[in-house]
Parts: structure tokens; C-alpha cells; sequence
């Protein structure tokens, strides 16, 4: 059943305390609205100031399910909530806050201040909220203060002029801040205790520092841009441990100018950087640089922000702003009594008919009881009894499985199978609940499916919750449809203890991956689309069939939000980096160094590649300019020299087909004259423009670099009306 959601309004200049809450009879008080308002409520609050010489009474209780909308008037400013009340904060005793989010509850569109002695705007403890398009400003201490389990989404914020933080986040949240701009504040970001959130595409600048992160902990950074702060962009402090890149996702962030130093490592362990733009110059402290293996990584930069005020209203049809309540569909009856309209029940009915799973005595299957690890060894052992995969005998036993445990063979035929292993101190722990993300971890290792990209696991809104260790596993778990999730496919629960129904129905979806097992309908298995890329802004574009064509090899990415951008002129970098994926190509000369490619440049071993076979060269004084845009013209020489393509010599009258071809440099004419003949060259929108030395676009090289594919046999051809067509 669809949950109903309410629209209420309060207004301090129109409003009245003892009206309805009905658009044209606006409460007056936020105080007043929130003191009656129901789940599923959306506060429309007018523009204005909101504090205690209005009537407000602080802090203001936001319940779970409802949330604090904002209105905006065109070039206005948001609604200004001002003030500060006390109240026992169940991790920090007596604390000074504007709102408290309680659940799940929502606040957007608002401008938030507390100017009381060590005041914060918006306190999160133990809550799942979500704050966005807001203004957090002049609040004493800090704008936004996560602690507890939190797991809120920070998004899309300006932080500016807050005291000690723009956000701290404390304990054992995490959550994802993502696309916030931290501006003349203390810290920007605080991160302490057994904190590990996803701090991702935010803006730090002209604070005392950007990121902080102390004690133990273990947040992951992604395309944040850290600037002009004056100390550090970046300081860890104590035993803490930041996440700045892994060979399955880059880093991304880009720490520089900043006053002192860009970033500082201040504990007794190396920070690994991958993927990052850091100038290893202006760093302090241990720290290693470690060049990334995503192929085309530089496709997708770090995130430049709008710096435009954030205070528009979302519309009212804007599905985050309004998320859609999941109506369960009806589901067959079922032999168990407690599994009459259960989602699992297809799964477990397919799992009973062949004997892997039964019921127990009193009629019930109990599809929500925890597995251990023990009867996961039974379960994953039952539903595969042959051999799968390599099985390698091992002679240690655990000194917690005795001679007379009734799972006790099972647990070493699935160890030595690869499907679960035991502990460094000898145990197994069998009565031990299975995580969700242990489970399939376990089952991919047992099947052999190896590992995928962590591209995949962007499909999840909790995909921050899985341990670096799983995720290369989860990712190709993903891909294989291996994965079901209940009740919303998107959100995984890693960390949680997995059930009787979600192992079950895990396990047979291996069985139809395995070809064992015909395919099962179901909204909850999840299905990325693994077979054809697609990109937000390639409808109706020349070069769409080329670009998704390239992409669906993972020869070219596109970027975070989706889009391809395929008018972006590409770097050399890039480029470099997109002939290695496509070509493989073997050396043919001795390596050189380039002075502008530091072994730990994200493309020094593309450019390498590129440079040795042939593809690309450097300039007379040993550089390379990687950061360089290509010419249309330098794309054909390097293709059908890097290729070997010139084997004799070609018409020259080939170039008569362009009518700018007295712009054809000398040096590439014969080039040029061979990549005509053979098909290779595209021109939009004019079919007989070359345009030689104009930069080249991401479409024109994806175009190119795949027909080139296609004259190697690499490819099938494409029709195009913008390709010359290959001649005699």
C-alpha cells in the first residue's frame, strides 16, 4: 500500500498559530506545525525568519517521515531558521541545537544558523535523515553533527562561517556527504571516532583545513577538491585510516594550494594515494602514490561544482525530493505457513523441489532467521554437491567444529571447495550469524567468478557499507544477477546479518548462473545493465552508435553523473590511455622518460605503451604534455602509423574529397591520404570538412579509434552518413 503524503504550510508572515496548516490558512510557528504533524508530511515553509521572537521554540523536533521544505522566491533568499535550544544527546550529554532529525526525516531548501555559545544547526544521532540544498551559516560550533549509527545523506549544502566545523561526524556513522561547499569555517569536513562515511565531489576552501579525520576513522574520499585552505587540504591524525583510491575505484581528489601544505599524515602508517592530484612536494608525513589501473580514468576528472548560491526549491515532482513508497506485488501461496505472500517464496519452493532446503516440524520455514556460518556451509554444500570450481584439500580442523557437530563434514568440504574459510586463531565459529556481504563474498570465491570493477556497486545507495576486502566479489556478484535485494533492490545491507530466505535465494540464482536452474522472475534480483552502456546525453548525437559501441568494452567511460559529454575535447592523457585499452599494443622501441610524467601520473604506463609502439611521441624537450588537448589531424597520423597501416604509398587524390585540404599539414598528408582510402575518417557535421586542426572532440576519437577497430577486424562496422566511405 502506497504510504499517503501530506502537504502542510507555515508562513511567520501570513501565518496564524490556530489555523489549519492548509495553504491558505498557514501555521504561523514551525513549533506549532511540527507539534501536530504526522509521518508522511511535507512542511512547506514560507520565506522569512524563523526564531524565538516569531514564537519558535528550540531545538525544533523534526519526527521521522516528515520533512522541512523550503520555499524560494526567484533570487530570494531561503527561509532562515535562527536560534538554539538545549537537549541531552544520548553520546554527548547537554548539547545546543537548531533541528534535531529524528528517523528518516528530511530537511531541504533552508537556511540554518545558531549563534548560541558552542551551537550547532542540524544534530543527526542515530538517524538515516537527509539534508539538502541547505545553507548551514554562523552556527558557533558546527553546521551539521552526525554521531550515533547515523547513515544520513548530506547533499548539495553550503557550509559558511560555522566555528569549529561545516560537519563533524562522530562514533560509528557513515552516510554520504557528497557535493557539499565548505567555505571560511574551522575544519571543513571532521571525521573522528569509527566514523567511515563516503565524503564525496565536495569543495573545501578558505578554511582553516578541508578534512580532517582522527582516532580510527575509515572514511572514503572521491573527487573532492580541497583549495586555498590555510593549513592542510587534508590531515589524518592518530590511528585513522582514509580511503584515497583502490585498483577498483580512484580516488579522484585534488588537494592543492593550500597555505602549509595539501596534505599531512600524522600517524605511524603510510597513507596510500591512488587516483588523487596531489604534488608530492607539498605534502607531510609518510605517503604513498600509487599509480591507478583504471583504464581511462581521466574521463572522469574530479567533479568541478556549481558555486552558484544553492537555495532553489525542488519541484514537487522531482522524484528525490517526493521518493516513491514500494507497493509489494502479490506472490503465490506457499507449502510453509509463514511464507503466504512472502517475496522469497518462488526462490525457497524451487530450493525445496530439489532438496536443498526443508522446513521444520511445525509447518514453518522461518524465511527471516539468521544464518550462521555453519548452516551456510550445509546450505552452499547442499545446493552444489558436485565439484565447482578447484577443491584443494587441507588437513588443519578447527578447534571450535568437535568430532560429533552435525555440520562437521559439511564445514571442510565447503572450506576446501573455497566457499568459506576459518580464522587466524583456529576457529571457525559456526553458531557466528553471516553478513549478507560475507555470503557473497563466499559464494562468488566458491563459483570462481573472480572479480569486476567496482563500477557496478554504483548502483547501490549504501554502497559506501561494503568493506573494501568484498569489492571486487560483490561487483562481479552483481553482474552475474547473483544478488537479491528485499524490499528495494537498490539498497544492499552489507553489514547485516543475511536470513534464511536471502541465502536461499542467493544461492539459487547462482544455480541459474551455473546454467543448473531456469531463471525466476523477481523485482528484486538485481540487474545492472552489463550489456550495453548508456549515458544521458548521447540521444539523437551523430556519434551515439561509436561511443556506446567502444564503452560497452570498457575501451572509454563516461563520468559520475551519467553523462558522456562527447564534445569535450580530449587530453593526450586520455587519448594514450584509449589506444592501450583498444589495441594492446606490443613495444617496438625502448621506454624514455617524459619530464612531465611522474611515475605516479594516473596514465604513465599508457603513455608509455602508446609512446613504444608507435601510436605517440613525446616533444624535443623530453615532455610529453599529457594534460594537452589532440588535433583531429594528430588522431589519423597516430592511428595509421601506431597501426602500421601506411604499407605503401597512398592516392593523393584521396584528399580531394575535402575541401579544406590545403590545411592538411605536409607531414600528415600521406596519413591522412591512407586513413581516407581505408574508410577510417569521420566528419560531422560536413562529410567533406575535414577540420585537421581543430582539437578533436571525445565523439570524433571514439569515432575514429572504432573504425580503426574495424579495419583490424576487431569490430563490426557501424552505418554512419559521416564516415568516407573506403575506396579502391
Amino acid at each position: 500500500m502506497v504510504q499517503t503524503r501530506f502537504t502542510q504550510y507555515v508562513s511567520v508572515g501570513s501565518g496564524r498559530d490556530n489555523a489549519t496548516g492548509e495553504a491558505n490558512q498557514p501555521f504561523r510557528t514551525l513549533t506549532q506545525a511540527l507539534a501536530q504533524v504526522q509521518s508522511g508530511t511535507v512542511l512547506q515553509i514560507a520565506p522569512g525568519t524563523y526564531s524565538t521572537a516569531t514564537g519558535e521554540t528550540f531545538p525544533l523536533r523534526v519526527p521521522a517521515g516528515v520533512t522541512l521544505q523550503g520555499v524560494t522566491q526567484a533570487g530570494g533568499e531561503p527561509p532562515l531558521i535562527s536560534g538554539g535550544g538545549n537537549f541531552n544527546s544520548a553520546s554527548f550529554g547537554n548539547q545546543t541545537t537548531v533541528l534535531l532529525l529524528i528517523g528518516d526525516a528530511q530537511v531541504q531548501a533552508l537556511a540554518v544558523t545558531n549563534p548560541t555559545e558552542r551551537g550547532t544547526g542540524i544534530w543527526l544521532e542515530s538517524a538515516n535523515g537527509i539534508v539538502r540544498r541547505c545553507q548551514l551559516r554562523n552556527c558557533r560550533r558546527d553546521g551539521v553533527f552526525v554521531t550515533g549509527n547515523s547513515l544520513p545523506l548530506i547533499l548539495e549544502n553550503r557550509f559558511q562561517g560555522n566555528g569549529a566545523s561545516g560537519i563533524s561526524l562522530v562514533r560509528n556513522s557513515k552516510g554520504e556527504i557528497r557535493g557539499n561547499v565548505f567555505e571560511q569555517t574551522g575544519y571543513g569536513i571532521a571525521v573522528s571516532d569509527e566514523a567511515s562515511p563516503l565524503l564525496h565531489s565536495n569543495q573545501l576552501r578558505n578554511n582553516r583545513s578541508g578534512i580532517v579525520v582522527s582516532r580510527t576513522a575509515r572514511p572514503v574520499l572521491r573527487g573532492n577538491r580541497a583549495t586555498n585552505n590555510q593549513a592542510y587540504g587534508l590531515v589524518v591524525l592518530d590511528d585513522a585510516l582514509p580511503d584515497l583510491g583502490q585498483a577498483q575505484a580512484w580516488g579522484g581528489n585534488y588537494f592543492a594550494k593550500n597555505g602549509q601544505g595539501d596534505v599531512q599524515n600524522q600517524t605511524a602508517r603510510p597513507l596510500v594515494s591512488m587516483g588523487n592530484q596531489i604534488d608530492p612536494n607539498r605534502t607531510v608525513g609518510n605517503i604513498t602514490f600509487v599509480a591507478s589501473q583504471i583504464p581511462d580514468q581521466a574521463a572522469v576528472p574530479p567533479v568541478l561544482l556549481d558555486t552558484t548560491p544553492i537555495s532553489e526549491t525542488p519541484s514537487p515532482n522531482d522524484p528525490e525530493a517526493n521518493p516513491p513508497i514500494v507497493e509489494l506485488p502479490p506472490t503465490e501461496a506457499s507449502r510453509f505457513r509463514d511464507l503466504k505472500g512472502h517475496w522469497a517464496v518462488t526462490f525457497v519452493d524451487a530450493m525445496i523441489e530439489r532438496g536443498v532446503v526443508q522446513g521444520f516440524v511445525d509447518g514453518s520455514f522461518r524465511p527471516n532467521a539468521q544464518v550462521t556460518r555453519a548452516e551456510f556451509a550445509a546450505l552452499v554444500m547442499a545446493t552444489f554437491p558436485d565439484d565447482v570450481g578447484s577443491v584443494t584439500p587441507r588437513n588443519e580442523r578447527f578447534r571450535d567444529v568437535t568430532q560429533t557437530f552435525w555440520a562437521r563434514d559439511v564445514i571442510y568440504q565447503a572450506r576446501d571447495r573455497g566457499f568459506i574459510n576459518g580464522y587466524p586463531d583456529g576457529t571457525f565459529r559456526p553458531g557466528q550469524p553471516l553478513t549478507r556481504v560475507q555470503a557473497l563474498v563466499a559464494i562468488a570465491n566458491g563459483l570462481g567468478i573472480g572479480q569486476a570493477n567496482g563500477e557496478a556497486l554504483g548502483i547501490f545507495r549504501d554502497r559506501v557499507q561494503i568493506p573494501s576486502y568484498a569489492v571486487g566479489a560483490v561487483a562481479a556478484a552483481t553482474e552475474r544477477r547473483l544478488v537479491v535485494n528485499y524490499p528495494d533492490p537498490l539498497i544492499l545491507n552489507p553489514l547485516a546479518a543475511t536470513t534464511r530466505a536471502e541465502v536461499v535465494a542467493m544461492l539459487y540464482q547462482s544455480l541459474v548462473d551455473q546454467g543448473q536452474a531456469p531463471a525466476i522472475t523477481s523485482d528484486y534480483i538485481v540487474r545492472p545493465d552489463t550489456t550495453l552502456p548508456t549515458f544521458t546525453d548521447l540521444s539523437n548525437h551523430w556519434a551515439r552508435d561509436f561511443i556506446l559501441a567502444i564503452a560497452n568494452q570498457g575501451f572509454i567511460r563516461g563520468y559520475e553523473d551519467g553523462s558522456f559529454r562527447p564534445n569535450l575535447p580530449i587530453t593526450r592523457a586520455q587519448y594514450a590511455t584509449l589506444l592501450v585499452n583498444a589495441f594492446r599494443p606490443t613495444a617496438q622501441k625502448s621506454a624514455i622518460s617524459f619530464r612531465d610524467v611522474p611515475p605516479d601520473f594516473w596514465a604513465a604506463d599508457a603513455i608509455q605503451q602508446a609512446y613504444r609502439a608507435g601510436f605517440m611521441s613525446g616533444f624535443p624537450d623530453q615532455t610529453f604534455s599529457p594534460d594537452h588537448h589532440i588535433l583531429r589531424v594528430q588522431v589519423i597520423v597516430s592511428l595509421v602509423n601506431g597501426l602500421a597501416l601506411l604499407q605503401s604509398a597512398p592516392k593523393a587524390s584521396s584528399l580531394n574529397r575535402y575541401r579544406d585540404a590545403q590545411r592538411i599539414p605536409t607531414y600528415a598528408q600521406a596519413q591522412v591520404a591512407c586513413a581516407t582510402t581505408l574508410g577510417m575518417v569521420v566528419n560531422y557535421p560536413e562529410l567533406d570538412r575535414l577540420n585537421p586542426n581543430e582539437t578533436s572532440t571525445r565523439a570524433e576519437v571514439a569515432a575514429m579509434v572504432y573504425q580503426a577497430m574495424v579495419i583490424r577486424q576487431q569490430a563490426v562496422a557501424i552505418q554512419s552518413r559521416y564516415i568516407i566511405p573506403a575506396s579502391e
